[in-house]
């Protein structure tokens, strides 16, 4: 929420204090890489040695990905929409948790 102004209305003080305010800092890379690798070995803990060996390098790369989203997709106003946050890397690992294990023998 913004400021009022512009468009925005004045929220009443009534309507506010019925709400709670939340921040968190985002987690360094070492918590982001350990959050996820930990996900994804759950995940592959049946599969084969060679798979379940991909867990650390597959978040490693997930993460390097989102910090060069964030470096080269930067926010314009013609291009507001590229604000990029955990989700996008947990959409990745929503997406990796369909795998089945009769389907991947090898890390390929």
């Amino acid at each position: 929420m913004g400021k009022p102004g512009g468009g925005r209305a004045e929220i009443s003080p009534r309507l506010l204090s019925q709400f709670h305010a939340i921040n968190y800092t985002i987690p360094s890379e070492q918590n982001m890489n350990k959050i996820f690798y930990t996900i994804a070995l759950t995940k592959f803990q049946s599969f084969f040695e060679e798979v379940k060996s991909q867990c650390e390098p597959l978040a490693q790369a997930t993460i390097n990905i989102f910090n060069q989203m964030i470096e080269n997709f930067l926010p314009t106003p013609a291009k507001s929409h590229y604000v990029f946050n955990m989700r996008d890397i947990s959409k990745v690992f929503q997406g990796m948790y369909k795998a089945e294990k009769d389907y991947y023998e090898s890390k390929e």
